[in-house]
């Protein structure tokens, strides 16, 4: 549904963007008067006031005032979008700025990637604005499975204007999760920027194209997380997704300086050799699409030297400890590094429930905020990793408890003994066969698994609902957890996927859904 979920509470509401660490605004042009930059996503254009329990976001104003002085603002740019932003630095300035923008007499142009395509090469949008009149002129620069990149120029300037204009000619910005689609989000921010600024007197300013808008451009995607790669705090993330990066069959992972190459049994032989990028050594792992019957051969070492196994990577400077070669996972799932991201900055107070654990990824990052958290996973093996990277966080294991066994028997006598947690984090495998031997599914009887667990969210509490299923759609997703969660649980957010798991066409492969329980 294309509507909005209803009021949003605050608590674990996350930004619809992320900054990127170390980013900060570029200057593209300086005088007395004016200060133009190129804003990253993720900052505000001035500091607004955040809601109590909302991430703290940096703003292009109080970052470049120490420096430049006061500065005055004539237009602004959403959290979201990147690009030219024009602030005046004397009377004179703002007179400017004000005569060309209040008066519509500037030029700006933007870049959009839009779900859909338009069945025009150009054409103008003229759909009211909040019962205004508003026009838009377009067209088409590159047309690609399921998206189309467009040039915009407003002639009106009303509040969210290219948004909610694309949005009713069925073209919404991939990623607007407040116009598009709310439940299959496909960007990790709305894909929206601003490439051009022209002013009567003929001064043009002009951002470059920012690195997420890369692939859908047709260049190199690997571009997308160059911001990953700058980040000294970041050491695993994935430097190629497959079908979606042009090389079908294939995703290289990067842990520290090795990589972890998974290949499937028909990735074109071209795309098997392919050069990687460089590391220090590279293990490569056979992928099954269903890897619950087991059969799939172990990893391997391929090239160059095996790492130590364990050892530790970082994500924002959060430790994680992983193994290469030993099993056919990890330790860690890298596309849900946002929603660890957002945990071990926001966690602090929370009782958390982190069901299905795995090797405690989540956990962990709940714990370096300081909440208390209780892992329950039926591997032993996989739970006896969790120690290790609270350790690697300066953190006392003995603090955060650890419980071997089925989660479903555990579900129930958790809830018998009466415990309840502010959150609980629900990731379950696809499929799994449990220790009673029945065979589970996510897209069958992932409504039941919320029944089961619904007892221990506490009132005003969430539910993180989280699955990998490829089968799964994000809509029907949402209508399975509905359907097992309590009257009055309502959907607050739907998490994005991490910039180097975006998709270039189609839903994102993981759907994290965060459901508000009533408080009564």
């Amino acid at each position: 549904p294309r509507s909005a979920p209803g009021p949003r509470a605050s608590g674990l509401r996350q930004p619809d963007c992320w900054p990127t660490p170390g980013e900060a605004p570029v200057v593209l042009f300086v005088d007395a008067d004016l200060l133009v930059v190129d804003k990253p996503a993720g900052w505000l254009t001035h500091p607004d006031g955040a809601e109590p329990g909302s991430p703290a976001r940096p703003s292009v104003v109080a970052a470049l005032q120490p420096t430049f002085g006061p500065l005055g603002v004539h237009s602004r740019l959403d959290v979201d979008t990147t690009g030219v932003l024009a602030l005046s630095r004397s009377p004179a300035g703002a007179a400017r700025l004000q005569s060309a923008l209040a008066e519509r007499r500037a030029e700006k142009r933007y870049l959009a990637v839009v779900d859909g395509a338009p069945t025009e090469g150009n054409g103008r949008l003229r759909t009211p604005v909040d019962g205004k009149p508003a026009e838009t002129d377009f067209s088409c620069l590159r047309r690609g499975d399921g998206f189309a990149v467009l040039a915009l120029s407003p002639r009106t300037g009303r509040t969210h204007q290219l948004r909610v204009q694309l949005a009713a000619a069925d073209l919404p910005i991939r990623g607007d999760g407040r116009y598009g689609d709310v439940v299959d989000r496909r960007a990790p921010r709305t894909l929206l920027h601003c490439a051009g600024l022209t002013l009567p007197d003929g001064a043009h300013f002009e951002a470059p194209n920012p690195p997420d808008f890369a692939r859908f451009l047709g260049e190199d995607p690997r571009a997308s997380r160059a911001g990953l790669a700058r980040d000294p705090h970041t050491t695993a993330w994935r430097e190629i997704d497959g079908e979606h990066d042009g090389w079908p069959g294939l995703t290289v992972d990067r842990y520290a300086g090795w990589l972890w190459v998974q290949q499937a049994a028909d990735a074109p032989p071209d795309v098997v050799a392919r050069p990687l990028p460089p590391a220090l050594g590279v293990c490569r792992v056979e992928a099954f699409a269903d890897r619950s019957h087991g059969q799939q051969p172990p990893p391997a070492w391929v090239a160059g030297s095996p790492a130590l196994s364990p050892f530790v990577v970082y994500e924002h400077g959060v430790a994680h400890s992983v193994r290469l070669g030993d099993q056919l996972s990890t330790g860690i799932f890298l596309d849900q590094r946002p929603q660890r991201a957002w945990l071990a900055a926001h966690a602090g107070g929370m009782r958390v429930l982190n069901l299905f654990a795995h090797a405690g990824g989540f956990s962990v990052a709940a714990a370096v905020a300081g909440a208390e958290t209780v892992s329950v996973d039926l591997s032993k093996r996989w739970l006896e990793v969790l120690p290790e990277s609270l350790a690697a966080n300066g953190i006392d294991p003995a603090r955060h408890d650890r419980i071997y066994g089925d989660v479903f028997d555990w579900a129930r006598r958790l809830a018998k003994r009466g415990e309840t947690f502010d959150l609980v984090i629900l990731d379950p495998p696809s499929t799994s066969v449990g220790t009673h031997k029945k065979r589970w599914s996510a897209a069958r009887d992932y409504a039941e698994l919320v029944a089961l667990v619904s007892p221990l969210v506490a009132p005003g509490g969430a539910l993180w609902a989280c699955t990998n299923h490829r089968g799964l759609t994000p809509g029907r997703f949402a209508s399975l957890v509905h359907q097992g969660a309590p009257s009055g649980a309502r959907l607050e957010r739907v998490a994005p996927p991490a910039v180097d798991f975006m998709p270039l066409s189609g839903p994102a492969a993981v759907k994290n859904h965060c459901w508000r329980w009533p408080r009564g």
